[in-house]
């Protein structure tokens, strides 16, 4: 029973060592070099993996600004644009930012937004 517990310890110790530089988890926080290579590897499964991966990012920004403030003043309408629209300005930001993160370009993404009225 103690080599369990033991090996149980080790396990989690281990697994949280090797995720703790992730900021973002899923491709969102991945870096554009990661997300170019996945795009070329995977293709079309990429594109329709990634797609619901905005839609939660944008709104868990859109929730925690609105948490935060405690209104929604500051919220943006996420469905302004298409979401093929958000996935290119996504691939567009990599292509121009080849070190930078995706979460970065989602960040800018949602700044160009509307706020709600």
């Amino acid at each position: 029973m103690r080599k369990l517990f033991i090996s149980i310890c080790f396990i989690l110790f281990w697994c949280n060592l090797t995720f703790a530089e992730r900021v973002t988890l899923g491709f969102a926080g991945d870096s554009c070099k990661q997300f170019n290579d996945s795009r070329k590897d995977f293709g079309k499964e990429f594109d329709d993996g990634f797609k619901p991966e905005i839609m939660g990012f944008l709104t868990g920004i859109n929730i925690y600004i609105a948490d935060i403030d405690g209104n929604t003043k500051r919220v943006k309408v996420l469905d302004h644009n298409s979401l093929d629209y958000a996935y290119s300005s996504i691939i567009e930001y990599c292509r121009k930012k080849s070190d930078g993160y995706v979460f970065f370009g989602l960040i800018d993404y949602y700044y160009s937004l509307p706020t709600s009225k």
